[in-house]
C-alpha cells in the first residue's frame, strides 16, 4: 500500500494528463446545466432550427428566469444569434428557414401562425451590434 488511503481512489486522467471531474451521480446534477428558474418568463422546449438543409440549432431545451441575467457565450458560427432571432421571430422573414420545438413567453406559445408578431417584437426587443435603422442602407 505505500502509506495511501486504502479508501480513496485515484482521480481519472485523460490522455492530455488533465484530471477528470468526478460523477456527479452522487450529487445530482450539475446546477450550472440544470439551474432551478423559479419563475421562468422564456422558454425554449426542443427548439431545432434548419435553414434549408443546414441544422443551425439542435434540440435546445432552456428557461430564463423572471429578473435574471442570461449571458449566451461561444464561438462565432454556433447558434447564438440564431437562437436570439428565434425569440422574437426574426428567422420568419427568412423563407428557407424550419423551426421545431416551441418558445413560450409567460407560458403562452410565441412561434403560433396567430402570434402577432409585431407586439411580440414590443415585448421582446434586441439590440444589434451594428444598427440597421433602414433596410438595405
Amino acid at each position: 500500500m505505500n502509506g495511501e488511503n486504502p479508501t480513496m481512489s485515484e482521480p481519472a486522467v485523460d490522455s492530455a494528463g488533465v484530471v477528470e471531474a468526478e460523477s456527479q451521480a452522487s450529487s445530482g446534477p450539475d446546477p450550472a446545466l440544470h439551474p432551478e428558474i423559479p419563475r421562468p418568463v422564456l422558454e425554449c422546449q426542443n427548439l431545432t432550427l434548419h435553414y434549408g438543409d443546414k441544422m443551425a440549432l439542435n434540440d435546445v431545451t432552456m428557461k430564463m428566469g423572471e429578473n435574471l441575467i442570461t449571458a449566451y457565450i461561444g464561438p462565432s458560427g454556433c447558434g447564438k444569434s440564431t437562437l436570439l432571432r428565434c425569440l422574437n421571430r426574426l428567422n420568419d422573414l427568412i423563407p428557407s428557414v424550419r423551426i421545431d420545438g416551441d418558445v413560450k413567453l409567460q407560458g403562452e406559445s410565441i412561434l403560433g401562425a396567430d402570434q402577432d408578431v409585431n407586439l411580440l417584437r414590443k415585448r421582446i426587443g434586441m439590440v444589434f451590434q451594428k444598427s440597421n435603422p433602414f433596410p438595405k442602407s
